[in-house]
């Protein structure tokens, strides 16, 4: 590893434990029946309005929205496994559909979530 990978994993640690709390994640049976949807418990980092854009349409001609989404954020070395949308993280005791996943390039990803109903 590289001087500043070392320096962003020390700060990710450093934010991890400062602000983390705890997150399970739920396999979808439905996309991932051969994890038989065990729940893998670790730490992250939640935001529960996080502003996030969405482009519509793209090039000069889309539109640009910003959206307040929930969102975790995880370390994939805890996690184990790929993250997959469709699958399910609990915080806080409330549970969120993963709709969309946001790799940093640093072994961290950004998990946009939805609230289930």
């Amino acid at each position: 590893m590289t001087n500043w990978s070392n320096s962003v994993a020390d700060l990710q640690d450093a934010c991890r434990d400062t602000f983390g709390v705890p997150v399970r994640y739920i396999p979808s049976m439905d996309t991932r029946f051969e994890l038989g949807g065990k729940a893998i418990d670790l730490t992250g980092i939640f935001d529960d309005a996080r502003e996030t854009v969405s482009l519509m349409g793209g090039g000069g001609n889309g539109m640009e929205a910003v959206i307040q989404r929930p969102v975790v954020e995880i370390r994939l070395a805890d996690l184990g496994i790929d993250a997959k949308d469709g699958d399910e993280v609990v915080v806080n005791e409330v549970t969120y559909r993963i709709l969309e996943i946001q790799p940093d390039g640093h072994g961290t990803v950004v998990l946009i979530l939805n609230r289930n109903q």
